[in-house]
């Protein structure tokens, strides 16, 4: 009898610890997908900081200069990298039309700037301001999109 009752409290514990790890892998499940809703936002923040130092860098005037060529070349790898970010399908099937039009604007700024950069480092400077030209185009397009 007492043999039997060992055995019953074992089947007891192994019942509850199955039971645990259950609820622990509901509760797990639960946390990814809330850390797939943040996607969309953790992208934008992204984007934010990076618009901002582009901002930034178009204030200080001619940016064509190879005084600016590092921050540049970071720019061009900021962007792109945020596009990437942003097309990856979780987070592109939560993003507005408007802001997938911005992310691929910006994922063709990047690539723009590219051109830019190694026409600052061949020395172009005139390919490098139409590039310029070109880039500030693609956010005049962007902003007035926004504004319809």
């Amino acid at each position: 009898m007492q043999e039997l009752l060992k055995n019953k409290r074992l089947w007891v514990l192994i019942a509850l610890f199955v039971v645990l790890i259950v609820i622990l892998l509901i509760a797990f499940q639960q946390c990814s997908k809330e850390a797939d809703k943040t996607q969309p936002v953790k992208v934008a923040q992204d984007f934010k900081e990076d618009y901002a130092k582009w901002s930034d860098l178009k204030l200080n005037g001619d940016i064509c200069q190879p005084a600016y060529l590092a921050e540049l070349r970071e720019m061009e790898t900021d962007f792109r990298a945020v596009y990437v970010k942003a097309k990856k399908p979780d987070v592109w099937d939560g993003l507005s039309e408007q802001d997938r039009k911005i992310y691929s604007a910006y994922g063709d700024v990047g690539t723009e700037l590219k051109v830019m950069n190694d026409a600052i480092e061949a020395r172009d400077y005139k390919k490098a301001q139409v590039v310029l030209t070109g880039i500030l185009e693609i956010e005049e397009k962007v902003k007035k999109e926004m504004t319809l």
